[in-house]
């Protein structure tokens, strides 16, 4: 760069020896004296090359400012009109970055953007407790009844024919918590060893007799029901049936098959027991006097 500086210096017109170039002596022999042979603006000295001390620079009143410099042969001229400007020089390296300023304002918030993708699912998480039951609906309405279902084996064989048999029937019998079963003829027998009398006793001739029985009811809330044979106003508990429920609208059955011996006359019924309220059942009782030799 220091050849563009002596280039673009215009000639001293003045008769000045000394160039004031500071960048001139950089690039041209200082080594020459006696090449100037002009005076300078002042007529009082040579041309010197080389750099001017502070107070050479402030005695030069003669020239202006820019043009105090010698020209390519050493001697001061006057101002000419300043040459054209040479090319831009290359370009210099970067320098540091300065400090980083304080940071500005936030900017409002932007508005949201779109939802991403869902992501994958992941693992399902442990099972929680289970809570308390809720409260049982209301009963729905009695499906329709069923198909018979096959017929059983045959039982064993019977009695002779000369056995006396009776049996007695009930179907929709809607019993309290505390009464006697009633009875209804199903099958009467002619020979009046098995007689109904007042529609929940069975008088019995002496003998000795097969009873069986069968209930079955429909509770409609938690309880329990039983049903006892009762001979002469004595309770045959041994021969008892009893039956407990968990659930509403349940049906339970009671059935017992027994064989007693009668020394006289006597009177038979049953007691019905339950703590679910009125229970609507079906019964069904077979009494078979045996033909003992």
């Amino acid at each position: 760069m220091s050849n563009f500086n002596w280039m673009f210096n215009p000639p001293n017109l003045f008769g000045m020896g000394r160039n004031y170039n500071r960048n001139y002596d950089q690039n041209t022999d200082t080594t020459k004296p006696g090449e100037c042979d002009a005076l300078c603006y002042d007529g009082t000295d040579y041309c010197e090359f080389g750099e001017m001390d502070p107070a050479e620079e402030v005695n030069l009143t003669g020239c202006p400012g820019e043009c105090r410099g010698c020209d390519r042969s050493g001697c001061c001229g006057e101002c000419g009109e300043p040459g054209p400007q040479g090319p831009r020089g290359e370009r210099g390296p970067q320098g540091y970055p300065g400090e980083p300023g304080e940071p500005g304002p936030q900017g409002p918030r932007g508005e949201a953007g779109p939802p991403g993708c869902p992501g994958e699912r992941g693992e399902a998480g442990p099972q929680g407790v289970t809570g308390p039951q809720g409260p049982q609906g209301e009963p729905g309405p009695q499906g329709p009844r069923g198909e018979p279902g096959a017929r059983g084996p045959a039982g064993p064989p019977g009695h002779p024919q000369n056995s006396i048999v009776a049996s007695f029937l009930g179907e929709r019998l809607v019993l309290s918590e505390n009464t006697r079963l009633p009875l209804k003829m199903d099958i009467a027998d002619m020979t009046g060893s098995i007689l109904l009398c007042e529609d929940a006793s069975v008088l019995l001739s002496p003998g000795c007799y097969v009873i069986y029985y069968y209930i079955s009811a429909e509770i409609k809330r938690h309880g329990f029901m039983k049903l006892t044979p009762v001979v002469n106003d004595c309770a045959q508990t041994v021969y008892s049936a009893y039956a407990e429920t968990e659930k509403r609208n349940k049906m339970s059955v009671l059935s017992r098959y027994f064989i007693i011996e009668l020394p006289g006359v006597s009177t038979l019924f049953f007691v019905w027991d339950s703590s679910a309220g009125n229970v609507q059942v079906d019964m069904n009782l077979i009494i078979e006097k045996l033909g003992r030799q």
